[in-house]
């Protein structure tokens, strides 16, 4: 006999985690499927901006690895300088163990979790959906895919089209004592290297999370820059290097269709500037948590409220976002220079990656669209 839900989760990374947690705190009927067993290592610098913590209803302290309030800023290695904020910037966290702790405390909080099942496949019925897995089958009123670009849900909702994505390349080390204190407080950002992108350098307790990202069609000369970029940090020693693909979405990327929504990578929210993606997975799911108990309450499931919600609070930044790298990458030294000698430009920066302020801020203040 087939199990039946309210909702079924594809996927159990921090969105999936965190839209099973609200649901099933609100009396849900929830089902999460997750292909993997957890903990399990992702590729992800692993740094969780300061405004991501006003989304996740519950302490998440013991998971944070370092909270830092400075950067180290570097142009090619070169015309290195540091500068501090009087709060916390940004957390690195460990990914395994934070998607670990969330999947958790949805499973404390009431949500059913399958680990080690693919979702290979749905189809939409008058009821509902229906969910395939290698092992089961389930049906449910609603199916969210919170499994990436690569999961089944994406895959239904893009029908094969081709979205935007940023490439990212990490490699993780177990930092001497110098380059510990070399990022003690703060991570690492360096510019010029490599075209439309940066290096970075995320320390946490034990390890050090270097990488590199950009657009795909400077994959090889990223690789090239990396090689440079880590003889400055680790005295010539090369790292195997993992790559990850960033999804951000366009105008008319799909997010949802009758009965099924997407968070997260899946609905491609992925910063246009940075490449984080965390923040607006979290969001996501929040905003999808309101609309699947609306949904569930009127029996309506076109999910035109989440759609609306997404462009409104979501997109319309990642819009910007894209904009402000087009031109901050064009004119790369103009702004680290400005990062350099304008304290008020830097702070500015740094309530963005906090969440205090917006992209938009960033260009009206430097009249950056022509506005």
């Amino acid at each position: 006999m087939e199990s039946r839900y309210d909702v079924i989760i594809s996927g159990a990374g921090p969105s999936g985690s965190l839209l099973g947690y609200l649901l099933s705190g609100k009396g849900i009927n929830t089902l999460i499927i997750e292909k993997q067993s957890f903990p399990r290592y992702k590729i992800c610098a692993g740094g969780l901006q300061h405004r991501s913590l006003g989304l996740i209803p519950f302490d998440i302290k013991k998971v944070l690895h370092k909270s830092l309030h400075g950067i180290y800023f570097s142009y090619r290695g070169r015309d290195v300088f540091k500068k501090k904020y009087s709060f916390p910037i940004i957390h690195t966290i460990d990914r395994g163990e934070f998607d670990l702790f969330l999947a958790e405390k949805a499973q404390e909080n009431g949500c059913t979790l399958n680990f080690d099942e693919t979702v290979t496949g749905y189809a939409q019925e008058d009821g509902g959906v229906k969910v395939n897995t290698g092992k089961n089958s389930y049906r449910g009123k609603i199916l969210a895919g919170a499994d990436g670009i690569r999961g089944a849900v994406h895959r239904g909702l893009t029908s094969g089209e081709k979205i935007l994505k940023i490439l990212g390349y990490e490699a993780e080390k177990n930092a001497d004592l110098s380059e510990y204190e070399k990022y003690d407080d703060v991570i690492g950002l360096d510019f010029g290297g490599t075209k439309r992108g940066y290096a970075w350098a995320f320390p946490k307790k034990n390890i050090i999370s270097y990488g590199i990202g950009g657009p795909f069609s400077t994959a090889a000369a990223m690789k090239e820059y990396f090689k440079v970029y880590m003889n400055g940090n680790e005295k010539g020693c090369m790292m195997e290097l993992k790559a990850q693909s960033i999804p951000v979405r366009t105008e008319n990327t799909p997010v949802c269709c009758r009965g099924i929504l997407a968070v997260g990578d899946a609905a491609c929210l992925g910063d246009g500037f940075t490449g984080e993606g965390i923040y607006n997975a979290l969001k996501s799911s929040s905003i999808a948590a309101l609309s699947i108990e609306k949904a569930l309450k009127t029996s309506n499931y076109g999910f035109e409220d989440y759609h609306k919600m997404i462009m409104d609070e979501v997109y319309e930044d990642i819009k910007i976002s894209l904009t402000f790298s087009r031109i901050f990458f064009s004119y790369p030294m103009f702004f680290y220079k400005l990062l350099k000698t304008n304290d008020k430009f830097f702070n500015l920066c740094c309530q963005v990656l906090r969440g205090e302020k917006k992209y938009s801020d960033i260009s009206g203040r430097l009249n950056l669209f022509g506005r």
